[in-house]
């Protein structure tokens, strides 16, 4: 079955809002050099794999079990000639078996663990330093729905604002030494390349069993991003020591 992410990340270089740039920094907080050895959970399209190995000639082991993102993985890796650097493991990251690493990162996935504070705990015995990207809110409380009194509830609503995220990650024992936040041209930049990778999809398959729930799911996504997301949801990669 057509998978939505698969449809709607098909042409995003980099899968969280965020910029090659920010990834080199992220590299730079980790102290990565030829010597690392870096392991990233639920890689995807192996954006930032790519970009660590072509910045710091470190090798990367990518933990993803989409096959649609595995296949644009192997692609660009091939594209970049960087075949030995980085190592495409297929499997489902929640029952990968860890071993020992110089960093380890998890960008926007921390749902594979069912959480911030379960990542952490789960990868701190992997690496001495991690990179976990994770949203927060910027405002709170959120602002009400429509018609009504109550502070909005979403699937989400479990994020928190940024220094309680903090203290949710250092809960777990580890060390917050950096941040790197998402600015709003990050995430412009990433939530729109999603309507319009949509948007072309769409005029390409218009028979598609799924194309009208596709078509909804999007147009949701981008009255809800616009009319509040925009506002209040922050993204940021926090730089810890384990």
């Amino acid at each position: 079955m057509t998978w939505w992410h698969a449809v709607v990340e098909s042409e995003h270089e980099i899968q969280n809002p965020t910029s090659a740039d920010k990834i080199r920094l992220l590299g730079r907080r980790l102290g990565l050099g030829p010597d690392s050895h870096v392991l990233d959970i639920a890689s995807g399209r192996s954006g930032p794999a790519t970009v660590l190995a072509q910045e710091f000639g470190c090798r990367v082991t990518c933990v993803e079990r989409a096959p649609e993102f595995l296949a644009a993985a192997r692609e660009r890796i091939e594209e970049a000639e960087l075949a030995d650097r980085i190592e495409l493991v297929e499997a489902d990251a929640a029952t990968f078996e860890l071993r020992r690493y110089d960093a380890a990162l998890c960008l926007g996935a921390t749902f594979v663990y069912g959480g911030l504070v379960p990542t952490l705990e789960r990868l701190r015995g992997a690496a001495p330093l991690l990179g976990v990207g994770e949203p927060y809110w910027r405002s709170w409380p959120l602002p009400p729905e429509p018609d009504s009194d109550a502070d909005r509830r979403t699937a989400e609503d479990d994020w928190l604002p940024l220094p309680e995220t903090v203290e949710r990650a250092e809960s777990t024992g580890v060390r917050v030494l950096s941040l790197i936040a998402s600015s709003e041209d990050d995430w412009d930049r990433y939530e729109s390349l999603h309507w319009q990778t949509l948007d072309a999809w769409l005029a390409a398959n218009p028979g598609h069993p799924r194309a009208e729930e596709f078509r909804a799911r999007g147009a949701a996504d981008r009255d809800r991003y616009l009319r509040w997301e925009r506002a209040v949801m922050g993204w940021a990669i926090l730089v810890c020591r384990s």
